[in-house]
């Protein structure tokens, strides 16, 4: 039996080198798929990364290939991930941060046939600045767009919703949405995959949202805090408010005792003035107003601060 002796090539294994000097190069690679990018689109993205983003494409067996002899912690496994025709992104920029830029440099496309409509896609009325011919009826017929005849050129009656989001796109529309002149899809890199160091980082934490979990954040530390207060928890950032609270607090109990409290005399005030109001309402019938709930929560802001003023004096006449 003949053993036939398999030779790589010599263009092979150039592109193996090349692959390994990028990899040894760079801290992250990232997959974006590049199905649906035109190669112009491409080209200027490539001019508008280059110095911080080497993107190349090469052949799967390749590309394991190097990530194998490069040694790389986990990098085999990036390999696994790769979808249909996929770009690599070499740099050394954060996968976040890259994914974000990439977002940025997205722009508006015609439609290819198979896609699906990102949004409504609308036909404005008014002049094509196409010439009559059998695209009126293709308009009609494959658009439903109204139409007419007006100096020389072809006019659409009234706006016209040729795709709801979601619809496909097939081969006959993409064609007269492009002679219209109309770029519904948005054209950008497909990230979805990176490895940086070692680590393997899937398209879910690529688009997180900063805006979004810097609110959750908030919103986590504004309930963790109400909870400290809640339960009496003394902390760096409950103390003040407990204090503030068992001011207030100490204020209202004095104000119910059968004593008068010099130092709390514009509290005694106010507090009869509210009481005379109610009485007075129920007396002559007139509906008090209650205040709107954005003057509630200003008056609750502005508690504080105005017992803060209060407070020594108060304090000091019920304790001292």
């Amino acid at each position: 039996m003949v053993v036939k002796d398999h030779k790589i090539s010599p263009a092979k294994i150039q592109e193996v080198v090349r692959i390994r000097k990028l990899i040894d190069e760079f801290n992250a690679i990232g997959l974006a798929r590049i199905e649906k990018v035109p190669a112009k689109a491409l080209h200027n993205l490539r001019d508008s990364l280059r110095g911080d983003v080497v993107i190349t494409v090469s052949k799967k067996k390749l590309l394991r290939r190097a990530f194998a002899e490069s040694g790389k912690e986990n990098l085999v496994e990036l390999a696994d991930q790769i979808q249909g025709i996929t770009a690599l992104l070499f740099t050394n920029m954060n996968p976040i941060k890259l994914a974000q830029y990439l977002e940025s440099k997205a722009v508006k496309g015609p439609a290819k046939p198979g896609d699906i409509a990102p949004g409504d896609i609308t036909v404005k009325a008014g002049d094509t600045k196409i010439a009559p011919g059998p695209i009126i009826s293709e308009l009609n017929q494959f658009l439903k767009v109204p139409t007419m005849i007006k100096n020389g050129t072809i006019h659409v009656r009234s706006d016209t919703v040729t795709h709801h989001k979601g619809d496909i796109i097939n081969e006959k529309q993409a064609q007269l949405l492009a002679r219209l002149g109309l770029e519904p899809m948005t054209i950008k890199l497909d990230f979805y995959s990176a490895w940086e160091e070692g680590e393997i980082i899937p398209e879910e934490v690529l688009h997180l949202d900063e805006e979004e979990i810097m609110g959750n954040v908030r919103l986590a530390a504004s309930q963790a805090l109400n909870l400290a207060l809640s339960l009496g928890m003394i902390t760096d950032e409950t103390i003040t408010p407990l204090i503030q609270k068992a001011a207030r607090n100490a204020i209202g109990l004095a104000l119910e005792l059968p004593i008068i409290i010099p130092d709390l005399l514009e509290q005694y005030v106010q507090k009869a003035i509210r009481q005379a109001s109610v009485v007075n309402a129920a007396a002559f019938g007139i509906e008090i107003a209650q205040p709107a709930a954005s003057e509630t929560e200003s008056s609750k802001k502005e508690e504080p601060k105005e017992e803060e003023k209060d407070e020594p004096a108060g304090l000091g006449a019920l304790f001292g």
